[in-house]
């Protein structure tokens, strides 16, 4: 199979199949756009191989009924010059999270031994400790025994046939991230004592025998690729130097070429890296198998940024790149990397928040969603139309929304003038682009959005704060505010000290002391205390509630180990009651304690700006409110809001 560059679209659920796992037109569209931006192989998203193995939200390939609609998603990719693959999965012990005893409904949830899933993210009211891990309930999967498993690899191969006579170029075998075939690839999941189990060896034979049945099914001339763990990042499972033993034996099963990734469920934050990690975390896994065999290797994780991406190619460190969350962001990524236009790029910030569930649960119910990129799954719908009435539009407020919303205007015909009180661009997302941890990933939004109103023509007023006055002045035919949001202080609480804001200390207006204490538990709050602690700080973090409330996931378990590691004294459900000189007074356990501290940094959040919003109502023929000064919550909602309105006028 040749490929017309080394970029590869890498597999990522989105959410947006039928109840049974049946395609949709907008699973057919979301494709069609990364194929059409130049990618070279696009390998779909993972698939059911059995009907007693699928959950909600995933395509399944389980029976042939599925082919015609597979047929759809093939012949969309071809269109654009641009291979395709789909991926087939087992999840394994998974699956239990999908099994109701009270009503059953089918789903077996086998794994190579009858030892509970475990997670490290799961609280001490809902679990018991077990070594270094959390295990969940008392929910044991079905041990597989050998029909068990002569089955499953004969529903791998069928559903390989499917994706074969569908029309696709190539299959791929998910072996990693903790799902079935990783969990036997594991000395943590794999206890078995017989030939599936001991030895490096033998906890690759199943693994093996699914690539050989899968070979024999499709024919030797269909490309087979094989996806593992190069690590689990987990005491006592997968580990590199077992992968490098066991990379040459999937060669000589018969795969084509191996895709190397990281993780399971319990350390699945490298699976997904954040802004927190470097780039390319997980390449030297790949370079590490690429030397023991001769097939391809496939290297994937932060590699978003094309410099960064053509030298680890260069470096013979892997053949191939694969970009997932990239591709969400910038469906034109390969495209503008061959024209050089770097920064005409719309990066991935790495925030995460196609994933976060708990403060997005709409995703599960309408698709994945994109922080930066508000038209995934949508890629009909937001397509530009001009103005139909071209008119003079002011927008006020130079944030993320406002500015999507401005570039969007210009874009579709209209007049529009942006207004900033600043003397920079971007509001809050200029003080997130300033912090440490961020610095590298979210200044390329900032970066982008500039461009973007410059790009569109827009007229971009910095230094002046937009007025009732001045609007009115300028007659303009419609309005949007989006103002932002300002911090939130708890001046109730403050008795005769002078806490500090997050914002100044993430600017460097501010010293603190060497004893911090920080007050707020979310994104912000675990963020200060983890860059303070990087400073030699003694560091503790206080929340009223859980810390890491609605922060994805994986972004969680990141802050929360790095603070584990800092030694940062953690106190949540600990309510502030009053701020002195030296320190604070909170509610732990159900008692008074005064916690000392040299500074007192306040992180904990933001209120709605919309004044300004108020005085123009009824002033002005339209006028839109969009962003945080609606409701703080995070740049997803800012940079739809700005695009939806931006369409709409």
């Amino acid at each position: 199979m040749e490929l017309k560059n080394r970029i590869i679209m890498s597999p990522m659920g989105s959410f947006s199949h039928g109840p049974e796992g049946e395609i949709t037109e907008r699973t057919v569209n979301y494709y069609a756009e990364r194929a059409k931006g130049g990618v070279g192989f696009i390998i779909c998203q993972s698939s059911i191989i059995m009907a007693e193995s699928k959950i909600p939200n995933r395509p399944s390939v389980y029976d042939d009924k599925f082919i015609p609609g597979l047929r759809r998603v093939a012949d969309a990719i071809h269109s654009y010059n641009c291979k395709a693959a789909f991926q087939i999965v087992h999840h394994g012990k998974l699956l239990i999270d999908h099994v109701d005893q009270d009503h059953p409904s089918g789903i077996k949830a086998f794994a190579p031994s009858a030892i509970p899933r475990l997670l490290r993210n799961i609280d001490l009211s809902q679990g018991q400790e077990a070594g270094s891990f959390w295990v969940r309930g008392n929910a044991f999967p079905l041990e597989a025994g050998k029909e068990d498993i002569e089955r499953i690899i004969q529903a791998f191969a069928e559903g390989a046939r499917r994706i074969k006579e569908a029309g696709f170029d190539a299959v791929e075998i998910h072996g990693g991230h903790g799902y079935l075939i990783s969990q036997f690839l594991s000395p943590l999941h794999n206890h078995r004592q017989d030939e599936y189990g001991g030895s490096s060896e033998n906890r690759a034979r199943f693994a093996c025998e699914i690539i050989r049945a899968v070979r024999a099914k499709v024919g030797p001339d269909f490309t087979v690729i094989f996806r593992l763990s190069g690590s689990d990042f987990m005491t006592g499972g997968i580990n590199i130097t077992e992968c490098v033993g066991q990379a040459p034996l999937f060669e000589k099963a018969g795969a084509d070429a191996l895709d190397i990734s990281a993780s399971e469920q319990g350390s699945i934050d490298w699976q997904y890296p954040s802004f927190l990690f470097p780039a390319g975390p997980l390449v030297h896994l790949a370079e590490a198998i690429k030397k023991v065999v001769s097939i391809p290797v496939i290297a994937v994780a932060k590699l978003g940024d094309p410099r960064i991406a053509n030298e680890v190619l260069e470096a013979g460190k892997a053949d191939f790149i694969a970009l997932g969350r990239s591709f969400l962001a910038d469906p034109a990524w390969p495209k503008k990397v061959e024209n050089e236009q770097y920064d005409d790029i719309r990066s991935c910030i790495y925030c995460v928040n196609c994933l976060n569930f708990e403060a997005h649960p709409e995703i599960l119910k309408y698709g994945l969603h994109c922080s930066v990129n508000p038209a995934v799954l949508r890629e009909q719908e937001f397509s530009l139309s001009p103005a139909p009435n071209p008119k003079k539009v002011c927008v006020i407020g130079c944030g993320p929304a406002g500015m999507e919303a401005a570039r969007t205007l210009a874009e579709r015909g209209h007049s529009v003038t942006i207004y900033e009180k600043n003397s920079y661009f971007g509001g809050q997302w200029f003080i997130a682009s300033n912090q440490r941890q961020k610095r590298n990933d979210y200044s390329k939004l900032l970066t982008y959005l500039e461009r973007g109103l410059q790009n569109a023509g827009v007229s971009v007023r910095l230094n002046t704060e937009a007025t009732l006055e001045l609007v009115k002045s300028e007659q303009p035919d419609a309005v949007v505010v989006a103002t932002g949001a300002t911090p939130i202080t708890l001046d109730d609480c403050i008795t005769d000290g002078s806490p500090v804001a997050a914002n100044d200390v993430i600017l460097g207006n501010v010293s603190v002391g060497n004893k911090v204490i920080v007050i707020g538990g979310r994104h912000l709050g675990m963020e200060i205390a983890d860059q303070l602690a990087d400073e030699g700080k003694n560091v503790t973090l206080v929340s009223r509630r859980s810390i890491g409330r609605n922060v994805e996931r994986n972004v969680y378990l990141t802050l929360r180990n790095r603070l584990i590691a800092k030694e940062v004294k953690l106190f949540p459900c600990c309510p502030l009651i009053e701020i002195r000189e030296k320190g604070i007074y909170v509610v732990y356990q159900n008692d008074l304690v005064f916690l000392e501290a040299d500074s007192i940094v306040m992180a904990v959040g933001v209120k709605a700006n919309n004044e300004l919003f108020n005085q123009l109502k009824n002033q002005v023929k339209e006028l839109y409110q969009i962003g945080d000064c609606v409701q703080p919550r995070d740049v997803m909602a800012a940079i739809r809001e700005g695009a939806e309105t931006g369409r709409i006028i």
